[in-house]
This record gives structure tokens, sequence and C-alpha cells, in this order.
């Protein structure tokens, strides 16, 4: 007599292990994206730091979303396409450059440093950004410019109730300095200054494509021309205007007849109420603007003799230069020479010089293609990046995330490409979405 053998326990069909590997595949790319927003949001905020080395909050949020996207195989090795190699190059070359200077002359300790910052912002940001899908690029630029907002509301807000002893303990003495200058969450006035200037072609980019309606876009608007103000930044000042200048011109003469039109409301109200410019900025800006004497542009001066300085020092670092940090230690000001073009040559010869050059070369081509790819996404682009240049001829290193960011989120915008619709079925038979399309060629 023959027995039935009991039947084997039925092992989960394919059907119903693949919608569990997607949803378990998606919550992973939601965190790493809602982190990478996080990260573009914060970017402009210096003051929140991890501990007390260069690691901002930003920083944090942002390695979390490119450590959960390299495990999961979501980084592109070639950001710029083709264009990938020759910026390979031009970080090569700099890094490399101050990387002899430092053995030679200086502390290759130092070096390592500037290096690792420099690789984080000039190569770790375009490998995630450049690969990101539209739907997160497209709002991007709209959530850096929300958290410079964001910024300034903090700070014009404790303008009206703090004053700088108040906030030299929590908050360092940038935040509101001794002479009333405002550096928000920015942590210093003229950094401040130039994050609002990014952000000034950003906020148009977003009310052009309806990411933020009329009525937001315009408080926005005021609140960082407002905060812009209380930052009595002269570089921060000029380079918002022809950030904005730019922006309407590229985007058309529509849009800048509908927008001068709100402007000159704007400041016919302002003009009318009779409300006084903030004093430092009249002291620092109004001065120079209405006497045409830019000597009278807060610390033009001493910055004119740091760049006279800097010349005197190019001649014997033409080959070898001096080595990262070596100048604040050399210079009879006990500052480095805030022009990022003269600093590099003197710290590390005329090898990083050229790396510099490739890549604000590469940048500025990457911004100018745009233009043929949409119209509104490369007048943004090319508004970021002029901000950029204005303040590589007035700052000295430029590794910060916040210098570096909006350069690349302005980028990635104008470069993304939908994603192919995947129909049911096809996500069960493909547990990883598609990749975002490439850069086109040049």
């Amino acid at each position: 007599m023959t027995t039935l053998a009991s039947p084997a326990p039925h092992a989960p069909s394919a059907t119903a292990i693949w919608p569990d590997i997607l949803a378990h595949e998606q919550i992973w790319d939601r965190i790493a994206r809602y982190c990478l927003l996080i990260a573009i949001f914060l970017s402009g905020w210096g003051l929140l730091r991890v501990g007390q080395i260069n690691l901002t909050f930003s920083d944090f949020f942002f390695l979390i979303s490119f450590a959960i996207s390299g495990l999961r195989g979501r980084l592109s090795v070639t950001p710029f396409r083709s264009l990938t190699p020759f910026w390979l190059t031009g970080l090569v070359m700099m890094l490399g450059g101050l990387f002899v200077g430092s053995v030679f002359n200086g502390d290759p300790l130092r070096w390592v440093n500037i290096a690792l910052q420099y690789t984080v912002a000039f190569l770790f940001i375009p490998i995630l950004l450049m690969q990101q899908e539209e739907k997160t690029v497209r709002i991007a630029p709209l959530i850096f410019m929300l958290g410079i907002t964001c910024s300034e509301v903090i700070g014009i807000a404790a303008s009206f109730f703090l004053t700088f002893h108040d906030t030299l303990h929590w908050l360092g003495d940038g935040f509101i300095t001794g002479n009333g200058r405002l550096g928000s969450m920015a942590g210093q006035p003229n950094p401040n200054g130039a994050v609002v200037a990014f952000s000034l072609p950003m906020l148009l980019y977003s009310m052009r494509h309806r990411l933020i309606g009329s009525l937001g876009g315009f408080a926005c608007l005021i609140l960082l021309l407002w905060g812009l103000m209380l930052s009595a930044s002269f570089t921060g000042f000029a380079a918002s205007l022809l950030a904005i200048s730019t922006t309407l011109m590229l985007m058309g003469v529509r849009y800048i007849f509908r927008l001068g039109l709100v402007a000159g409301v704007a400041a016919g109200l302002f003009l009318a109420s009779g409300a006084p410019l903030p004093k430092a900025f009249q002291e620092r800006v109004g001065n120079a603007v209405e006497s045409g004497d830019i000597g009278q542009a807060g610390t033009f001066i001493n910055r004119s003799q740091l760049i006279e300085e800097a010349w005197g020092f190019a001649e014997d670092n033409t080959i070898i230069g001096m080595g990262v940090d070596r100048y604040r230690e050399l210079s009879a000001y006990d500052n480095p020479v805030h022009n990022l073009f003269l600093l590099i040559w003197n710290e590390g010869g005329a090898i990083a010089f050229c790396g510099l050059i490739i890549l604000l070369a590469l940048i500025i081509l990457l911004a100018a293609n745009g233009l043929r790819i949409s119209r509104d996404k490369g007048a943004m682009a090319a508004a970021v990046v002029l901000v950029f240049l204005i303040y590589t001829l007035s700052y000295p290193h430029m590794y910060s995330r916040m210098w570096v960011m909006p350069v690349m989120v302005a980028l990635a915008a104008t470069y993304a490409q939908r994603r192919p619709v995947q129909s049911d079925a096809a996500r069960l038979i493909y547990a990883r979405p598609v990749g975002p399309q490439p850069l086109p060629e040049f």
C-alpha cells in the first residue's frame, strides 16, 4: 500500500517577490532623494556645522545621499559625459599643483584637508546631482532659493530683537557683526550676499516655470533683497544686479517687461514710504554707488593691497607654488589674497592655475550650451555661473559647498532628462528603474 507524501510548502512565486524588492528599493531611493533635497536646502547655512570641523549639516545629508546612491549603484562616473575627462584633468592638475607646492614648501597634511574639500565640492556633487531624475533636479533651484529665503527670515527677525553681543556666544561674530551687518545662517555678511545673488536667478526660474506662485515669489524677492541690504556687501549687491539683469535679458523681452513693471512698483512703494536704508548698507554700498568711487566700497582698498602683494609673490611661484595655506603666513597682511586665480597660482604654481582655468572654462561652456537646450533654464544657469565667476575675483579658496552647490544645481536642472515611463508590468520585470538620460554631446 502506497502512502501519499505530504505536499512540500510552496516557494513564493517570482511575481510575489518582485513587488517586495521594488518597494524596498523605492524606500532607499526616497531616503536618498530627500537627503539630497535637504542638503540643497541647507547648503547656504554655513553656521550649522557638525562639531568644529568644516562639515555642515548640508554636507552630512549630502554624504548620506551619496553613500546610499553609491551602494545602490546609482552614481554616474561620467557626470559631464564627453567632457568628464577634461573635468577630471582640470581637478587633478589643480590639486596636483597644490600638492607639489605643499610637499616642497608647505605642509602636506594641510593639502590633504583641502584636497578632500575640493573633491567633495567639484567631484562628488556633480557625480550625484547630474544623474538625478528630472522631477528631482527640476525643483532643486526652488529648494535652494527657499533655503536661503528662510535663512534671511531668521536673520531679519533676529536683527529686530538681538544685537552683536546677544548672538556672539551662540552664533559667532558673523551672524550679526559688530557694525550691524547681517551674515544670517551663512555665517558671514559677504557669503550671505553671495547666496542671495545665487538665489535670485533661481527665484526667477521658479516663477517662470510656476514652481512658486506670483504672490509667494514676490514675498521671497522682498525677503531676499532685504537680507541683501542688511548684509551690506558691495560684491553681493553688484553680483545680484548682474544676475537679475542677465537672467531677464536671456529669458526674453516680454518677461523683462512684466518683472520690470513689478520691480518698478515695488521700488516706488519703498521710496514713497520714506523708509531709510540700513546704515551699514548706506556706508559700504550706497556711498560708493552715489559717488561712483569704488574705493568707498567696504574693504576694496585692503583687497587691492593684497592683490598687489600677490602679483609680487607670483614671480617666485611660477613652477612650484608656496603650498596650501602658506600665503597667509607669508603675507604682510596676515590674510590670503581675495582672488582665487592669484591664490591658486601662488600656492600651486602654473599647473594648478591651468587646472583651475580648465574647470572654469567647462562650467562656462556648460552654461552657454544650456541656452540651446532651454532658454529659461540656460538663462538661470548662465546667471548663477556669472555670480560664481564674480566671486572668484573677490574670494580666496572656494571649496565650501555653498559656492559649488548652486552652480551644479543650476546645471543639473538644465541638463535633466525625463526618464522613460514604465508600466506596472515592466516594473515587475525590472526591479531597478531606468537611469536618467545622459548629457547631450557637444
